[in-house]
């Protein structure tokens, strides 16, 4: 990521092993994206197949850096990290079997956290009304407080009567927010019988009811709704390129109109990236008005904003490829059909389009 082949050479003549050459740019900024990298220094461990080991090596060095013990660090399952014991309320445990073949909540929070005890209340609540309908479903809170005592008094006095995990547990807690990419709390990762990720957002899903989740299940919809925060298709906008229809001021109908629009490219988008075993190559996004709605506008402003505020209460269509160093690109069409998004997407991709900058 220098700046110039001469940083590039006087910074790569400290390292004893290969380098990518600083000429191929284009390379870098395909891997940036592939690995997903949001900043540096990262390191991302491969085995020799190609198949990621850890996107966390820095840490695993820091954390072992006198004897590399454990390296490559191939990481545990999260059946092998939540182990056979689990806390009830009343400090009793239960074994595995009080999970096995349900679908989980994993719960990151702790009572220090005011957002968490807002949210908890609600999760009280969601867990009672759901489980009553689907008892095919646990949440296991993993904790964050300070200490047990404090846990275990935040897990009697305000949690629902669900399991978990053993304060003891520091390590393989520090595990599974790696492997799930926490980096704040309240987070609520919801995660199918398989081990795979249904919802990274389950916090929207709680906030949604549990009448509505038991209609339309905990998978991330095709096209989502950035109130409900930026996420579709199971990746987010900051991990993923992204359509994005602004039509906050046009009228129910149309909106309905742009979701239906959308998502046929959605599905076709999201089964291509399931055959490959990768995420979806584009995901899809109505904003009708809440949630990072402002923030997006603000990071357009710049380089789109006069281009926008001209089209008045007119539906837009803007394309975030945040992974690609914050590009923006921007849609005049005056019509927004399925036709005319995926003209957009092969216009972008043939570099027939303008690239703006984010910010």
């Amino acid at each position: 990521s220098d700046k110039s082949s001469e940083q590039f050479d006087e910074y790569y003549g400290e390292m004893p092993w290969l380098a990518l050459p600083f000429a191929k740019s284009d390379v870098k900024a395909a891997l940036s994206k592939k690995y997903k990298v949001q900043g540096i220094p990262s390191l991302v461990i491969l085995s020799p197949d190609g198949k990621v080991i850890t996107k966390d090596g820095r840490s695993k060095i820091m954390e072992n850096f006198d004897d590399c013990k454990g390296f490559p660090w191939v990481p545990k399952s999260l059946q092998e990290l939540l182990g056979d014991a689990f806390v009830k309320q009343d400090g009793s445990t239960v074994g595995k079997e009080s999970i096995e073949g349900k679908t989980l909540g994993l719960y990151f929070s702790a009572h220090w956290c005011p957002p968490c005890r807002r949210f908890t209340p609600k999760l009280k609540e969601f867990y009672a009304a759901y489980t009553a309908k689907d008892p095919t479903f646990e949440v296991i809170f993993i904790s964050s407080d300070r200490d047990e005592p404090g846990m275990m008094d935040y897990f009697k006095n305000d949690h629902g009567d669900y399991l978990a995990l053993p304060y003891s547990k520091r390590a393989e807690k520090a595990e599974i927010s790696s492997m799930f990419g926490v980096e704040g709390i309240p987070t609520f990762i919801v995660v199918g019988p398989d081990g795979k990720t249904l919802s990274s957002n389950g916090r929207s899903k709680v906030m949604a009811g549990a009448e509505a989740v038991l209609k339309q299940g905990w998978g991330a919809p095709a096209v989502g709704d950035l109130a409900e925060g930026p996420e579709a298709g199971g990746t987010t906008i900051n991990e993923c390129p992204t359509i994005v229809v602004m039509c906050e001021g046009a009228e129910a109908s149309t909106q309905q109109a742009i979701v239906a629009a959308m998502t046929p490219l959605a599905e076709r988008y999201i089964e291509e990236g399931k055959r490959a075993d990768v995420d979806p190559k584009y995901i899809f996004l109505i904003a009708k008005g809440g949630g990072p709605m402002d923030q997006l506008r603000r990071l357009t402003e710049k380089s789109a904003g006069e281009e926008i505020k001209k089209r008045g209460r007119q539906p837009t269509v803007l394309l975030f490829d945040i992974p690609d160093q914050g590009s923006l690109y921007f849609s005049a069409a005056d019509e927004i059909t399925t036709s005319s998004i995926e003209a957009f997407i092969q216009a972008k991709e043939e570099g027939s389009v303008k690239r703006r900058r984010l910010g």
